[in-house]
């Protein structure tokens, strides 16, 4: 077997381990009151970063800003040389914020499993552009959203981990053309990202 297999795995079992002890022993963990951490996320769709503040050791107020983006270029070639096909780019900025609640068989434990629910707010652009028309959208998102996960304290100040997250949110935008039509779109989206596309590093001052 891969031995990179061995630890990615490990990471994804960090959750359902870390629930096990909670159900089975007294809730405790190593943090305090007022401690604050600095959370960073990167997965196959986005990236993160996230503040947490520590109301209690086992429950705690997140902060995250989600930001993507991607952007493609066609050149089409031919017997007189090289021709813009055509372009398409999204970017896309999103704030959580909502309650943590941590779960841990001690104040000494190295594995801590956690699960939060919040709101969140964001904006979008999207632009495709071809040699004959083009067209561009913006537009704003706002909804709910749950992640459960579970971190492993490699030292006090310093954890990684895997989380899953789901989301359910309004869109609205507009979707304006070079030709001068303009349409508004308003839809509900419900979004998720699977437990291998998330690792997260925690740092804890």
């Amino acid at each position: 077997m891969d031995s990179r297999v061995i630890p990615f795995a490990a990471l994804l079992l960090l959750p359902a381990l870390a629930f096990a002890q909670d159900s089975s022993s007294t809730n405790a963990t190593p943090f305090r009151r007022g401690q604050w951490a600095a959370q960073f996320q990167a997965g196959t769709a986005f990236g993160s970063l996230g503040f947490i503040k520590f109301r209690s050791p086992t429950h705690a107020l997140v902060l995250d800003v989600h930001v993507g983006g991607a952007h493609s270029e066609d050149l089409r070639t031919d017997s007189t040389g090289d021709h813009f096909g055509g372009l398409n780019s999204n970017a896309s900025a999103q704030v959580r914020f909502g309650w943590r609640r941590y779960s841990g068989d001690g104040t000494a434990a190295k594995v801590v499993s956690h699960y939060s629910l919040g709101a969140l707010a964001g904006l979008f652009h999207s632009a495709t552009r071809f040699p004959t028309s083009s067209q561009q959208s913006n537009g704003w998102t706002a909804g709910a959203f749950g992640d459960i996960g579970g971190t492993y304290l490699v030292t006090s100040k310093f954890g990684i981990g895997a989380l899953a997250t789901a989301s359910l949110f309004y869109q609205n935008g507009v979707t304006k053309g070079s030709s001068g039509t303009k349409f508004r779109f308003r839809d509900w989206t419900i979004g998720g990202s699977a437990v291998n596309a998330s690792l997260v590093a925690t740092l804890f001052f």
